[in-house]
Formats: structure tokens, sequence, C-alpha cells
């Protein structure tokens, strides 16, 4: 299926002008032509056609062409109607069987290429098929000689530009998107992996988005699109080397950045895991986690219990991570240390509720800075690593009963 837009070339002073057409792109007969539409008709002359154009364009052409030996309907539009031209062409294209290929031959339908680079741009945001080819063809020397370019390749660019732009700003990609010669997936999985907490694979997601983006640096076909490359292997940097540092240390670098894009619950979520995690291996460190415990005890238990005898002084889960127990001096011996963890514990709980509660009133407008704060003291603590003084004071011995 082919559509065409209808011109008011091919005759002047009531002469016949031709002018070339470089087909090369096409695989059809490079030579000369009245105008595009005359190319079309004898190049395609089994295809089944529809020429939109004003009733002057129509008749134009009429008397110009011999229409007669090809399935041609024509479809009146008003002149340089840009809105009336798309709706017709969406309208038409939207009701062809998804295994058909549509030709859309623009050229004669916009009096500046501009104006033909946003209707194709918009026509292939909403319809977005590799079946539409949108054919134009561009002037070499005027009235003389022309060559034909499909303009999915710069419509592809302009979407790729969009999508990247967007990534850099919210750290999310469409998924299905598919751009020629662009591993647009690659994008799809690290922003998946990444906003669903899924560190499992973030790291190869990573990698993978970063041969990505090299393999397209290299191509010439988007050399437009270097800045956005440089932007996004800066932004995503921090990922270098990820899966090496201490997971505490993965949740304050995935925290910051998270904050950086405006993701406020998410950044405060990693922040108070990050938190939580830096104790519990300090902890480990000095010895004061059993096997038992080590060995059937997840994460979040393990954090929650070592974080609540760091900060009251009470065990809220299981029997083996009884330390006022086994080691009955040790919350009175650290609690200096424990106190400024205690302190900043609390702010981020204050501040975590008010931000997971489903609040009728405007929250503070300084949610935000307060977040920053405690960004900067989490990382203070960490980096000063406020733990590494913990004492493992005596373990008390019991004795085991005999059977």
């Amino acid at each position: 299926m082919i559509i065409s837009i209808l011109g008011l070339s091919g005759k002047k002073d009531e002469k016949e002008t031709f002018a070339f057409y470089d087909a090369t792109i096409l695989g059809k007969h490079s030579g000369d032509y009245h105008n595009a539409t005359h190319f079309l008709i004898e190049n395609y002359p089994d295809e089944q056609f529809f020429f939109l154009g004003t009733q002057k364009a129509t008749r134009f052409q009429k008397e110009l062409l011999d229409f007669s030996r090809v399935e041609a309907k024509f479809i009146e539009i008003e002149d340089n109607n840009l809105e009336d031209i798309f709706e017709k062409v969406f309208e038409l294209i939207s009701q062809v069987p998804e295994e058909e290929t549509v030709l859309l031959d623009i050229t004669h339908g916009f009096r500046h290429q501009p104006v033909s680079a946003i209707f194709s741009a918009t026509l292939h945001h909403f319809l977005y098929t590799d079946k539409l080819k949108i054919l134009f063809a561009k002037q070499i020397e005027a009235y003389k000689k022309y060559t034909y370019i499909l303009l999915n390749r710069y419509v592809d660019i302009t979407q790729l530009s969009l999508l990247l732009t967007g990534f850099i700003r919210t750290l999310n990609f469409v998924e299905g998107a598919e751009i020629e010669g662009f591993e647009t997936i690659s994008f799809a999985n690290f922003s998946k992996a990444l906003l669903s907490n899924d560190f499992y694979t973030l790291q190869s997601a990573y990698k993978n988005l970063l041969a990505t983006v090299h393999r397209a640096g290299k191509d010439s076909r988007f050399d437009h699109l270097k800045d956005l490359f440089t932007k996004i292997e800066k932004t995503l940097s921090v990922f270098d080397n990820f899966g090496k540092k201490p997971i505490y240390t993965q949740y304050l670098i995935v925290a910051e950045l998270m904050f950086s894009k405006n993701y406020i619950l998410l950044s405060l979520t990693y922040l108070f895991e990050a938190l939580r995690f830096y104790c519990k291996i300090s902890f480990d460190k000095k010895g004061l986690i059993s096997r038992y415990a080590k060995k059937n005890l997840s994460d979040y238990y393990l954090n929650q219990s070592i974080i609540s005898f760091i900060t009251q002084e009470i065990i809220e889960t299981y029997n083996p991570t009884h330390y006022d127990r086994y080691y009955p001096k040790l919350y009175a011996t650290n609690k200096p240390l424990f106190d400024t963890v205690t302190k900043t514990y609390g702010e981020l709980k204050e501040l975590r509720n008010k931000l997971t509660h489903i609040n009728t009133q405007p929250h503070s407008p300084d949610i935000k800075k307060q977040l920053k704060t405690q960004l900067k003291e989490v990382k203070r603590l960490i980096d000063n690593d406020i733990l590494a003084d913990l004492q493992a004071t005596a373990r008390k011995k019991y004795r085991k009963r005999r059977s």
C-alpha cells in the first residue's frame, strides 16, 4: 500500500518538465520523471495507491499523469493544513493489516523540510511499526535533481534522543521501544532492575547498558547523540565496580542517585536500609552474631534485631541474637557509640513515617532538605566507620544441661 501527497510540479507554462530522481535506496529505476508521483506509479504498478491532494493539485496531476494503470483512490485535503493531512494519513495507516507494509511519500506534502520532519516524527510516535516506511525526495538541485531518502532513520534518531533524555532525567526507559541498530532492551533491563531493587541483576544489566552505549558511540548513525551518551556514562559511573562494594555502600550510592532524580521516598528507603546493614555488618565483624543466627535468619530479621538493640537495648526477634543475655555489658560499654547511631536512625524513622503514610495535608517544603541532611549524616557515619570502635565485651558462659 502506498500513500502519497500530491503537489503541483511536473509542468511549467503548459510545458511538461522532468527532473532526475535517484532511487538507489529503494532498489528502483533511477531516471527522469515529472515528479515524485510519476516515479511511484511507474515503479510500483501493482500497489494500491491512496493520493491525498487539494482540488487544484488533484486536477493538475490527473491532467499530467496516467493513473489508469494503477489502483488509485483520491482523497481531498485542505490546502496546507497539517492537521487535516495528519488525520487522514493516520486514519488510512491505522486500518492497514499489521503484516502489510505501508510506503508513505511526503515529498509534496509540505513547503518546508522541518515541517515534514515534525510530521514524520509525530506520525511515527503514534504508529510505531517497522511496516511503515516514510519516503522523501530530497532536493539536490532545484527542479533538476532529487534523491530518495527514508525518514525512518531520522525519526528513529529523534525518538532515541527523547528516550535517552528521559532516561537521564528519570532513570526510566520505555520497555518495548525499538530503534534500528540500538539495543534498547539493555536500557529497559537496567531501568527495571534499578527501580525494582533487583541488585542481583543490576550489575550485569549495567555492563550490558555500557556495552550498548560504547557500540553506539562508534556508529556514525548516532553521532548526534554522543553528548547524551557521555551524560549517561557520567550519571551511571557510580555503578563501576558496584558489586565489589559492601552492601551498605551500594545502598548509599543508590540513595544518593535516587535523591538526585527526585525519587524522595526511594532515596529514603535505601538510606534507611544502608544504616541498618552497616550496623549488622559491624556487629558481625566483632563476632557478635551467632552461627545459628547467620544461618537461619534473614537479613531483615538480623538487621531489625541489631538496630533495635542499638537504639532501645531490646531484642525484637529470635533468642540466638539476644546480646543482652550473652553479652550483658555490651550495651552499657558501647552506649556513647549507640547514642550517635540512635539519633540518626530516629530522625530517619520520623522522616520515613511522614513520607510513607497518606497525608491529607501537604508535606512540609523542608522534606527534601531534611533528607539531604540525613544523606550527609549517614554518609558521614559510614565513611568514618562510627562502629569501628565497637567493643565486644566478655561473653557470658552457660553450661549445657546433661541429658
